[in-house]
């Protein structure tokens, strides 16, 4: 929320994002991993996508601080998504790590790109088995990694202009 009292339509935006993100999480969590989703579950994860793109464009002019924000919250994503596929390609079960990095996916986007990812890669190219696994946190780790590089490179921007 800005200097003021009121709550500007970008604040309630962001309000709803959020929310929005929150709901998709859990409701990617519990769907039983994808195979009950009716048209809703997709048409929720649809909008959460394209507000994931409509934020993505509307903090990219920010601050450094909200940059930096952002750029480190990426980057947790993708360190969580590189734990993703670490412990699917190589099927370790540590019952701690993955209890914490269950709570942590809540609040990245990673159910909602496995949700994404199993529909491209399980669904529309037929790719099963343990390949299907590697294929989908390779490239939910590779939409992590350029959102926290082109999330950097906005900070990194956003500072030597502040910094003049």
């Amino acid at each position: 929320m800005g200097d003021s009292k009121r709550w500007s339509a970008a604040d309630i935006a962001a309000l709803l994002w959020v929310v929005l993100h929150f709901f998709t999480s859990i409701h990617s969590y519990f769907e039983s991993w994808y195979y009950t989703y009716t048209g809703w579950s997709w048409a929720f994860l649809g909008i959460w996508l394209l507000g994931q793109v409509v934020i993505d464009v509307w903090i990219s002019s920010g601050k450094p601080g909200l940059l930096r924000f952002v750029k480190w919250y990426w980057g947790v994503s993708a360190v969580l998504a590189a734990g993703g596929l670490f412990v699917s390609t190589l099927s370790v079960s540590f019952w701690v790590v993955i209890l914490l990095w269950t709570i942590c996916a809540f609040l990245t986007p990673l159910y909602q790109l496995l949700a994404f990812a199993w529909l491209l890669f399980d669904k529309l190219l037929g790719i099963r088995g343990s390949t299907l696994y590697g294929v989908e946190w390779s490239a939910i780790l590779l939409f992590c990694l350029v959102h926290f590089i082109y999330f950097a490179w906005l900070h990194r921007r956003a500072e030597r202009k502040y910094n003049r």
